[in-house]
């Protein structure tokens, strides 16, 4: 079992010419747990996802357009007072999914200009962890046949559109493992091939190569759009009911809410009830998108909303 990661050099992945997928992309973040002093500026109940707002940029006019260009984030997560009327928080600037990624070093130098320009003091000696992000997205899935069974981000599980992955790696962890027991429990006795087989099926049934698709072309859209075109679709996004937004999010059997995306109608009704709720501009970008993407990497993302001929590659043990 491989559990190396996205860039494993152990797992053979598929050639464009049997799986034509985008290159990876990459999220890329910065992030610090401290102690602040006085005005903390974000809710000290609830935590903060997507603050793309770039105003502490306005004194640099290159560095503003870069920023709107190349967008980040800041996520906020309140830890509680501590005992000395401090508030430990934890503060984390993020590339949702860029290519080339954002520097480390880029998004350390926006997370602290960020809160110096809301007035957040960072108590003096108080950051007691430094988090380093990188995570690839998308790229090609392991090629069917091989005897080395990836899994985790070397299996490709990672979320394309959201960077998404300690919980579907869980959700895929039971179904994976209980295929490679009972292959080891086979009454012809274990055979490696058969095994790998198995267990890459678990993980990637047609079905699940389907929703994948699906987000590839999520995360492709959302890297044409700027700071302005991402606050839009974010807006729109969370108007949508929770069930239909949180299950895109989770895009793996089992994890909450899923199953509305399970099958290619669902993820149709996700598609234009987003186009509805979109402004005329970033609906153009949507549509225009799909015939672009389609173009360039053909059918499978049609597919993965409509019942279209073909298939995807199949892991299924044939003697």
């Amino acid at each position: 079992v491989d559990a190396t990661g996205s860039e494993s050099r152990l797992t053979q992945r598929l050639h464009e010419e049997w799986q034509s997928v985008p290159d990876p992309a990459f999220q890329i973040a910065y992030g610090v747990e401290c102690v602040v002093d006085g005005h903390m500026h974000y809710a000290p109940e609830a935590m903060t996802l997507f603050d793309y707002r770039t105003d502490h940029f306005d004194g640099d006019p290159e560095w503003k357009a870069q920023a709107e260009k190349t967008p980040t984030f800041m996520y906020a997560m309140p830890l509680g007072p501590t005992e000395d009327g401090g508030q430990r928080i934890f503060f984390e600037e993020t590339s949702l999914v860029a290519r080339p990624g954002v520097s480390m070093e880029e998004c350390m130098r926006r997370c602290f200009a960020r809160l110096e320009y809301l007035g957040v003091k960072v108590r003096p000696g108080s950051i007691s962890e430094e988090e380093f992000c990188y995570i690839p997205m998308g790229g090609p899935t392991p090629v069917p046949g091989q005897r080395v069974v990836a899994f985790g981000g070397a299996a490709a599980i990672v979320h394309p559109a959201t960077g998404y992955h300690l919980c579907r790696m869980m959700a895929a962890s039971s179904e994976v493992a209980q295929a490679i027991a009972d292959g080891w429990r086979a009454p012809q006795g274990p055979r490696p091939d058969a095994i790998a087989a198995s267990a890459y099926d678990a993980m990637w049934s047609p079905g699940n190569q389907a929703q994948r698709d699906f987000a590839l072309f999520g995360a492709e859209l959302l890297m044409t759009l700027d700071v302005v075109g991402l606050r839009g679709w974010f807006d729109s996004f969370f108007r949508l009911d929770e069930d239909m937004w949180a299950g895109f999010l989770a895009g793996w059997p089992t994890l909450p809410r899923n199953a509305l995306h399970e099958t290619w109608k669902g993820r149709l009704i996700f598609g234009t009830s987003m186009v509805s709720r979109l402004t005329p501009a970033i609906a153009m970008r949507l549509i225009a998108g799909i015939f672009v993407y389609s173009a360039k990497y053909g059918l499978p993302l049609l597919r993965s909303v409509f019942p279209l001929p073909g298939h995807h590659p199949r892991h299924e043990w044939e003697p």
